[in-house]
């Protein structure tokens, strides 16, 4: 779309300007619509390539094509205003329903074949005998009952499934999958299970707790882009569990034997993975002299860092805990979400927000460059005074992701530790008790080593 052809002022003032603009907000925020289009039309003739009035101006009407108009220029003007985009978006959504009443069709959302749920768990209906079916680890759904299998189709997606973040945030999601399912929070973690209609769950997948509530339906829950199907059966999970109780210097040497672990429960786990392009802005004062004499001069620009599958927990109980170690994810090696992957699991709901999430993978992404910036930049001359200045995102996409962990905890003297079970690797997160006999041995060794040393080196100068 053409930009709207107004002319410059020559005498043009910036602080007459943001006074005017200041007040075009103003009126519109007082309702006072004609003193806001009179004010913020004079602010678009004052600078044509300021999108911000055009903004304002689509706030004006309750007219959608006039709103479309004012989004239009506003985007025409600037291509990647995030609220004008997401103003067109949320208007789209707006003319679309509109259209279809006008129509006489129906807005509802098309039923979908959705698995049942038997205490907590999803499954299958089987077509054979009606028995109930559970997905194996050889990608089928399997009947218990009379043993018909069926093949389910693994699309791998990886990055085809990513999502555009500023196109997401602020839409309503037609999801179906999520809307199907029931809510059960734990009164004792607030861990949320999502069940299929007039299925009851019998324990939380994370704690394990029986206090389970009904609850009201989530608004606008985003159904889940890729999934990782398990790859470890339960007697595989409590094998890899026992090895890693007897791995550890410091571990008690009795801690396989007495641990008393209790039952793990499997579920799939939800996760947000970001990828983007972050523009960092610099500055900093270079040696351009000797170090004997040296010669600094100011120098600045920015830094571009691409960075993709950025995971961040969608439970913020887990953002607490240190899952590192269940890694790696093999997040490129996902497959399309079906429903059919977690028949026999049950799935977990996010409660960490998008938005909250997409905060925090930024706060990532920044800490790592800063961390790394000195050594990026001007690489064969000294820096002092480096900073960090502003962020740039562009391109910011997402996936929700369903990961498989065994959760579960054991005893050991008296103190309970929780542990998490990778359901594809087998890695284990959790803590340990520490054996303090063997500690105080290490560093009676080190100190005795150390002084070796000493004498060694007192021997060899004399």
């Amino acid at each position: 779309m053409d930009k709207p052809d107004y002319f410059r002022r020559d005498d043009f003032d910036e602080q007459q300007y943001e006074s005017l603009i200041q007040a075009g907000i103003a009126a519109v925020k007082a309702k006072d619509y004609e003193q806001g289009i009179s004010l913020l039309l004079k602010a678009t003739q004052m600078k044509p390539g300021d999108a911000r009035p055009w903004i304002w101006l689509s706030a004006t009407t309750s007219d959608p094509q006039e709103q479309r108009n004012y989004l239009e220029y506003a985007l025409a003007i600037d291509p990647n205003n995030s609220a004008a985009r997401q103003g067109l978006v949320l208007l789209s959504e707006k003319l679309d329903k509109s259209l279809l009443m006008k129509e006489g069709e129906a807005i509802e959302s098309q039923p979908s074949q959705e698995p049942e749920m038997v205490t907590g768990k999803q499954v299958f209906s089987c077509s054979k005998c009606g028995g109930h079916m559970y997905f194996n680890l050889q990608q089928q759904l399997v009947c218990e009952f009379c043993g018909y299998t069926e093949e389910v189709t693994k699309n791998h997606t990886a990055d085809e499934e990513e999502q555009v973040l500023d196109f997401v945030l602020p839409t309503v999601q037609g999801h179906q999958w999520s809307d199907t399912q029931q809510q059960m929070v734990c009164s004792q973690c607030g861990a949320v299970s999502l069940l299929s209609q007039n299925v009851m769950a019998t324990e939380c997948p994370y704690c394990g707790s029986h206090q389970l509530l009904t609850s009201e339906k989530a608004s606008q829950l985003i159904d889940p882009n890729v999934i990782a199907p398990a790859k470890l059966n339960e007697k595989e999970i409590a094998d890899k569990f026992r090895e890693w109780l007897g791995k550890g210097w410091f571990a008690p040497d009795d801690l396989r034997r007495l641990a008393q672990s209790s039952a793990l429960r499997p579920a799939y786990y939800p996760f947000w993975t970001f990828d983007g392009t972050l523009h960092l802005s610099w500055t900093c004062e270079v040696n351009e002299g000797t170090s004997k004499y040296p010669h600094w001069v100011p120098r600045s620009g920015v830094e571009l860092e691409m960075f993709d599958d950025v995971l961040v927990p969608g439970i913020k109980a887990l953002m607490k805990e240190s899952i590192s170690p269940l890694g790696p994810f093999h997040l490129k090696e996902l497959a399309e979400f079906n429903p059919s992957y977690i028949a026999g699991w049950t799935a977990l709901a996010y409660d960490h927000p998008l938005a909250d999430a997409s905060l925090v993978a930024r706060q990532l992404v920044v800490r790592r460059v800063r961390s790394q910036l000195y050594n990026r930049l001007q690489i064969s001359q000294s820096k002092r005074k480096l900073k960090s200045n502003g962020t740039n995102w562009s391109g910011m996409t997402f996936k929700l992701v369903l990961l498989p962990l065994w959760s579960g905890s054991y005893r050991y003297q008296g103190k309970v530790y929780r542990i998490l079970i990778n359901g594809c690797n087998g890695n284990v997160a959790g803590q340990k008790p520490t054996d303090m006999v063997k500690v105080w041995l290490a560093v009676i060794s080190a100190i005795i080593l150390l002084v070796l040393i000493g004498v060694l080196i007192v021997e060899l100068l004399r």
